[in-house]
C-alpha cells in the first residue's frame, strides 16, 4: 500500500485483501492538500463490471465534489491478482464482502480522508449493503439503479433457481476434481447471433445487450472486462444478507433509480424495509442503465448523491 504519491486527479492504487493484490483508482480533487482533509467514497461496481467501467464515469465527477472516491477491482477481477492464477473471473459475493471491508479499510488508512461514504450501483448495491451492516465506518449509503431486493429475482422461478445451482454445484465438483476452471457466457451476450436467437428483447435485457453485448460497455472498449464468468456464480448470487436486514440497517440511506427502469421496484422494495433516515429519488425519463454513461443522467445523480452526503457529513 502506497500513499506517498497520491496527486489531483486519478491515481493507480493496491492494497491487499486476504493477502490478494487489490488494484484501485483513487480520485482526488484538483487542488489536492494531502494535509487538509476529504471525505471518503468508496464505491462497488454493478455485477460483473470492473472499475474501468461505470465507476471511471462517477469517480471524476465525485472529485470534482471534493471527495477522494475508490474505485476497484475484486480479486480475480480486472487488474487485480486472483486466490489461484487461472480462477479469473470468480464472481464469488463472500470474497468481495471481504474486499469491500479491505477497501474501506484502505481509505481508513489516508490521513487525509476523514469520513466514508458508500456508493452501490446495480448489484454493487447488494455488496455494500451486506456488508455495511455489520461495517459501521461506512457513515451513509447511496445506491444507484440498485438490485437489492435479490430474493423477487433469485427465487421469483423456483425451477430455475434449482437448475442454476445444480449446474453451479456441478461445476464445482469438477473444479475440484480436476484443478480446473469452469466458466460460462453469464449473459449470453458473448453469441455473435444473440440478437438473432432473441427477437422479443425488451426492458432491462435489452439495455443489458446493448451495454455489455457492444462497444459501448463491453470488453471491446474495456479490455479488462468479460462476460465469461467462474460457473460457481449462482452459489452466491442469491446470498444478500442486506436485503434481509434492511431494518437494521443504521446509516442513512438513498436511493436512486430511473423513473423508467422497471428494476426500480428491486431498490423500492429494499428502501421501504429501511428503518434509519431515507430518501428515495428518480431521475425523470432514466432508464436502468441510462444511470451508467449518459452524462446528464450522471450530473443529477452526483448532485443527489452530493447533498446527501453533505447532509450527512462530518467535515
Amino acid at each position: 500500500m502506497k500513499t506517498e504519491n497520491i496527486a489531483s486527479g486519478a491515481n493507480s492504487v493496491s492494497f491487499k485483501s486476504k493477502g490478494i493484490n487489490i488494484a484501485g483508482v483513487l480520485y482526488v480533487p484538483e487542488n489536492f492538500d494531502s494535509s487538509k482533509s476529504y471525505e471518503g467514497v468508496v464505491m462497488t461496481p454493478p455485477f460483473p463490471q470492473v472499475k474501468d467501467q461505470v465507476m471511471a464515469n462517477y469517480g471524476p465527477k465525485m472529485a470534482e465534489r471534493g471527495y477522494v472516491a475508490l474505485a476497484f477491482d475484486y480479486n480475480s477481477k480486472g487488474e487485480s491478482d486472483s486466490y489461484e492464477p487461472n480462477f479469473r473471473d470468480d464472481e464469488n459475493m463472500t470474497r468481495k464482502w471481504e474486499d469491500l471491508r479491505n477497501a474501506i479499510s484502505y481509505l481508513g488508512s489516508l490521513s487525509f480522508v476523514e469520513g466514508i461514504n458508500g456508493i452501490g450501483f446495480c448489484g454493487g448495491g447488494n455488496i455494500m449493503s451486506s456488508t455495511i451492516i455489520t461495517d459501521l465506518r461506512v457513515k451513509a449509503f447511496a445506491s444507484v439503479s440498485a438490485m437489492m431486493a435479490s430474493d423477487m429475482i433469485q427465487f421469483a422461478n423456483r425451477n430455475a433457481f434449482i437448475q442454476q445451482v445444480k449446474a453451479a454445484n456441478a461445476a464445482r465438483q469438477k473444479m475440484f476434481e480436476t484443478g480446473e476452471p469452469v466458466s460460462h457466457d453469464y449473459f449470453g451476450y458473448e453469441d455473435p447471433d444473440y440478437l438473432e436467437k432473441n427477437p422479443d428483447l425488451s426492458g432491462t435485457v435489452a439495455e443489458g445487450y446493448d451495454y455489455y453485448g457492444t462497444g459501448r460497455g463491453g470488453k471491446e472498449t474495456y479490455p479488462n472486462f468479460t462476460n465469461v464468468l467462474i460457473s460457481t456464480v449462482f452459489e452466491t448470487a442469491a446470498i444478500n444478507p442486506g436485503e434481509h436486514y434492511a431494518d437494521k440497517m443504521i446509516q442513512p440511506y438513498c436511493g436512486i433509480v430511473g423513473s423508467e427502469a422497471d428494476t426500480a421496484i428491486c431498490t423500492k422494495a429494499f428502501f421501504d424495509k429501511v428503518t434509519s433516515e431515507k430518501e428515495y429519488h428518480e431521475i425523470k425519463g432514466a432508464s436502468h442503465v441510462g444511470l451508467y454513461d449518459i452524462p446528464e443522467n450522471i450530473n443529477k445523480v452526483v448532485e443527489i448523491i452530493d447533498t446527501f452526503f453533505k447532509k450527512h457529513g462530518t467535515i
